[in-house]
C-alpha cells in the first residue's frame, strides 16, 4: 500500500533564498524599490546611513497602496505568492503600471541586507501595521518554515504615517555590509533611477538616494537629463495612422569641435520609404500593399500611431571627453541604453533592457560599424496608444509582444525609421569622424590617388628607417597586385560588390600601414600588416583572371541589359525607351570586358528602376516612371558616351559623394553600385559622369538622374 506524504521546508531555506536569489546588496535594494513601484507609489526615499553608530538602510515609499493586516499575513508572508502572476497580474489601479515583481520572493531581499527588520505599512482606511523580524532568531528557534513566528502589530509603538497617508516603510539594521565602496554607491544610484524614463520631462515615479556623510560619492553623478543633453544627435519622429511621416533631426557636435557646425532638419507629412522586407514581413502586409516601397495606412492597422524619440551618442573617447564626464556617460549608456517601448506611457518589458536587441541593431553595426548605431549608442523610447495598438498582444510572462503579423510589421516599420536616421546622420558622422582622425575637414581624395600617395610615402619612410630590405619587396608586390586588380576583370560569377569591397579593403589597409610606419610601430608589427595585405590580395587571385577583351557594339550591350531587366520594367510599370536599338541613335563599338560593362550598366538601370518606382508611389496617378538609354557620340571630346536618364527624383548626394564607397540614400543600400561602375569605367580608360538632362540638352521629361558612361579612344 502506498502512502501520501508532503514536502517540508526547513526554516533555514529563508536564508538560502535571500542569499541565492538576490545577487548583491544593490539588487536587493532595487527589489524593494520595484515593490514600491508596483504599489503605485509616486516617490521612494532610500537612506543608506552607513556612518552612524548603528548603520541602517531605510526604504520608504509615498502614497503607495500599503498593506492591510490580512495582506501581510496572506500575501507578504506567503513565499512565492502568485499575487502578481498569471491571472492576478493586472495593471495597478491608479497609474496602470504593469507589475515588475512576479516571483513572490522580492521581500527576501531584506534578509540579504541585514538581520533585523522593522516594516511599517498603512493602507487606505486601515490602521498602520508593524512587522518586526530578527532573522537569525527566527531561523534558529524554528525547525520548519511553518514553525516560524513573526510579530505583526496593528498598534505600533512608533507611527510613521499620518491619518490620511498610505505607503510602506522598511528599516533594516545589523547590516550584512556596512563598508560600501564609492563605486558600489554610485552603481546603486544609477540603478535606482533606471525605472524613470529619460525621455519625458515629467514622471509619476521618482527615486531619491541619501547617503549621509558621503554625499560627495554621488554628487557628480549624471542625471537622465544630464545625459540626454550630451547626445550628439536627437531624432524625433511621428507616424500617424494614415502613414504620414514627420521627423525632426538635430546634430549637435561637442562645442570643443569648433569647426563643425550644428545641423537641424525637419519635414512633415512626407512618405516613409521602407527597407526591403524579409519574407515574414512581406507576408504580414495586406495583399494590396505587398510590393509597395512606401508605408501606407494598411501597414499601421492594429498598430496605430507611432511616436519616437532617440538620443544617439558616439562612444569614441575623444567625443565623450569633449562632452565632459567620459566615464559617467559611458557607464550610464552601458546600463540604460537601448530602445524601449511604452503604451499609454507604461513601459513594455523587456524592450530596451541590457542584452535585449529586439531590432537587431548590433548585428547591423557589426556589418557596417561606421554607418550604423548599436544598442549601446542610443537612449530611445517608442510610444504607442494602448487602444489603437490592439494587434500587439503582450505575453503573460512579461517578455514583450507575441510575434504575430502585427508585431513583425511594427518591428519592420521601426527599423525603416532607424534606417532613415542612418541615412540622415551619415554626412555628419563622416564629418566628426574625419575631425577626430586628423583635425581637418576636407573631402577625401580619390581612393586610387590616396593609394599611390601612401605607397610613395611608405617607400620614403622605409628608406629612412632602413627597412627597404625587410618590407620593400612586399610593398612592391602589393602595389603590383593592386594595379593588376584595377586593370583586369573579374570572372563572370563575381558581382560588382565584391570588386568594390576588395578595392576598399586594400586601400584602407595601405593607409593604415603608412600610419603605422609614421608613428614608429615595431618592425614585427609592420611585417604583420604587410603580410596581411599580401595574403588579402593573394586570396583574391582566383578572382583576378583576365577576362577576354573583345570588340562589341554598344547596341548589343544595351539590348542584353534591357532583355535581362524586361520583367522588372513590366512589374514596376516603368516605360523603357532605347533609341539605340531602333537605330534612332548612333551605335559605336567598344573593346573591353563585356561582363563587367554589362554589370556596370545594370547597376545604373537598377538605380533608375528603384527611384522612379519610389516617386510613382508618392505621386500616384500623376506620374509614370520612365527610363531612356541613348548615346551621345559627339558630345564629349574624349569619345562617345552611353547615357541612362530617368524622370525620378534625381540625386540627393553630390556627384563626388555618389561614387564614394558605402555612401547612399537608399534604405538598406550598400552604396557600392556607382563606385563599382566608376571603377569599371576607369579600368578601361573611360570615366563615369553624373549630370542632368538639362546639362546634356535632353528632353525635359527626363528631369531626374542622368548618368553617363564615357568611352575614350573608341570610334563610331
Amino acid at each position: 500500500m502506498a502512502d501520501i506524504f508532503s514536502f517540508k521546508a526547513k526554516a533555514h531555506l529563508l536564508k538560502l533564498l535571500g542569499d541565492e536569489l538576490i545577487g548583491d546588496d544593490r539588487l536587493a535594494i532595487f527589489e524593494l524599490v520595484k515593490n514600491a513601484y508596483d504599489a503605485d507609489a509616486t516617490k521612494v526615499d532610500v537612506l543608506l546611513d552607513l556612518n552612524s553608530k548603528s548603520p541602517k538602510i531605510i526604504v520608504r515609499d509615498y502614497f503607495g497602496q500599503g498593506m492591510t493586516k490580512d495582506e501581510i499575513l496572506n500575501k507578504w508572508m506567503e513565499i512565492g505568492t502568485d499575487s502578481k502572476r498569471k491571472k492576478n497580474r493586472q495593471r495597478t489601479p491608479i497609474f496602470k503600471r504593469m507589475p515588475l515583481g512576479e516571483k513572490g520572493v522580492g521581500r527576501l531581499a531584506i534578509h540579504k541586507l541585514g538581520s533585523t527588520l522593522k516594516l511599517n505599512t498603512k493602507a487606505k482606511n486601515h490602521p498602520e501595521i508593524e512587522v518586526s523580524i530578527d532573522w537569525p532568531s527566527l531561523i534558529e528557534e524554528s525547525n520548519y518554515i511553518e514553525d516560524t513566528r513573526v510579530k505583526v502589530s496593528d498598534d505600533p509603538l512608533e507611527s510613521y504615517f499620518k491619518e490620511n497617508e498610505t505607503g510602506t516603510r522598511i528599516e533594516i539594521t545589523n547590516l550584512t555590509t556596512s563598508d560600501w565602496t564609492r563605486g558600489n554607491i554610485r552603481k546603486l544610484k544609477r540603478l535606482l533611477t533606471s525605472l524613470v524614463s529619460p525621455f519625458s520631462q515629467l514622471s509619476d515615479f521618482t527615486v531619491n538616494l541619501e547617503v549621509p556623510g558621503r554625499e560627495k560619492d554621488i554628487s557628480d553623478i549624471l542625471t537622465a537629463q544630464d545625459v540626454v543633453e550630451r547626445a550628439i544627435w536627437k531624432f524625433d519622429f511621428f507616424l500617424d495612422e494614415n502613414g504620414s511621416y514627420s521627423y525632426s533631426y538635430n546634430f549637435q557636435p561637442p562645442s570643443l569641435f569648433k569647426s563643425i557646425r550644428a545641423v537641424s532638419k525637419e519635414e512633415s507629412d512626407i512618405f516613409l520609404e521602407l527597407i526591403p522586407p524579409l519574407e515574414r514581413e512581406r507576408s504580414a502586409r495586406s495583399k494590396s500593399s505587398k510590393d509597395k516601397l512606401l508605408l501606407n495606412s494598411d501597414d499601421l492597422n492594429g498598430i496605430g500611431y507611432i511616436y519616437g524619440t532617440f538620443y544617439i551618442y558616439l562612444r569614441d573617447r575623444e567625443v565623450l571627453n569633449a562632452l565632459g564626464a567620459f566615464q559617467d556617460v559611458r557607464d550610464y549608456l552601458n546600463e540604460q541604453s537601448g530602445i524601449r517601448i511604452y503604451r499609454d506611457s507604461i513601459r513594455v518589458f523587456n524592450y530596451g533592457e541590457p542584452n535585449e536587441d529586439w531590432l537587431g541593431l548590433n548585428a547591423g553595426r557589426i556589418n557596417r560599424p561606421g554607418k550604423k548605431i548599436g544598442t549601446n549608442m542610443v537612449l530611445g523610447g517608442i510610444d504607442l496608444d494602448l487602444e489603437r495598438s490592439f494587434g500587439l498582444k503582450e505575453k503573460t510572462n512579461r517578455e514583450g509582444f507575441d510575434e504575430n503579423d502585427f508585431y513583425h510589421r511594427f518591428k519592420w516599420i521601426t527599423s525603416s525609421v532607424i534606417e532613415h536616421f542612418h541615412i540622415l546622420h551619415q554626412p555628419d558622422r563622416d564629418t566628426i569622424s574625419q575631425y577626430i582622425k586628423d583635425g581637418r575637414e576636407k573631402h577625401k581624395p580619390d581612393p586610387s590617388v590616396r593609394f599611390t600617395d601612401n605607397i610613395n610615402d611608405i617607400r620614403d619612410r622605409l628608406k629612412k628607417h632602413g627597412l627597404e630590405k625587410e618590407i620593400g619587396g612586399k610593398i612592391n608586390q602589393i602595389e603590383s597586385d593592386y594595379q593588376q586588380m584595377r586593370e583586369v576583370t573579374l570572372s563572370t560569377g563575381i558581382a560588382g560588390i565584391n570588386l568594390a569591397v576588395i578595392f576598399h579593403e586594400v586601400e584602407r589597409g595601405v593607409e593604415d600601414l603608412n600610419a603605422a610606419i609614421k608613428k614608429g610601430d615595431s618592425q614585427d608589427n609592420l611585417l604583420k600588416r604587410s603580410d596581411h595585405l599580401t595574403k588579402l590580395l593573394e586570396g583574391f587571385t582566383p578572382l583576378l583572371r583576365r577576362n577576354e577583351q573583345k570588340t562589341f557594339s554598344i547596341k548589343t550591350l544595351a539590348q542584353r541589359v534591357i532583355n535581362l531587366s524586361e520583367h522588372r520594367f513590366e512589374h514596376h510599370n516603368v516605360t523603357i525607351s532605347c533609341p539605340i536599338i531602333t537605330d534612332e541613335c548612333s551605335d559605336f563599338n567598344v573593346k573591353g570586358p563585356f561582363g563587367l560593362l554589362q554589370a556596370a550598366l545594370n547597376n545604373l538601370i537598377d538605380n533608375s528602376i528603384h527611384w522612379t518606382t519610389l516617386k510613382a508611389e508618392k505621386e500616384k496617378s500623376n506620374y509614370k516612371p520612365a527610363i531612356r538609354i541613348l548615346t551621345l557620340v559627339d558630345w564629349f571630346q574624349e569619345g562617345p558616351a552611353l547615357v541612362v536618364a530617368d524622370n525620378g527624383p534625381g540625386f540627393e548626394l553630390s556627384p563626388d559623394d555618389a561614387v564614394q564607397p558605402f555612401k547612399t540614400t537608399r534604405p538598406a543600400g550598400m552604396g557600392v553600385g556607382l563606385y563599382y561602375t566608376d571603377k569599371v569605367m576607369e579600368t578601361i580608360g573611360g570615366r563615369l559622369l553624373i549630370t542632368s538632362a538639362e546639362e546634356l540638352e535632353l528632353p525635359s521629361s527626363y528631369s531626374g538622374a542622368a548618368v553617363v558612361m564615357i568611352f575614350k579612344g573608341v570610334s563610331e
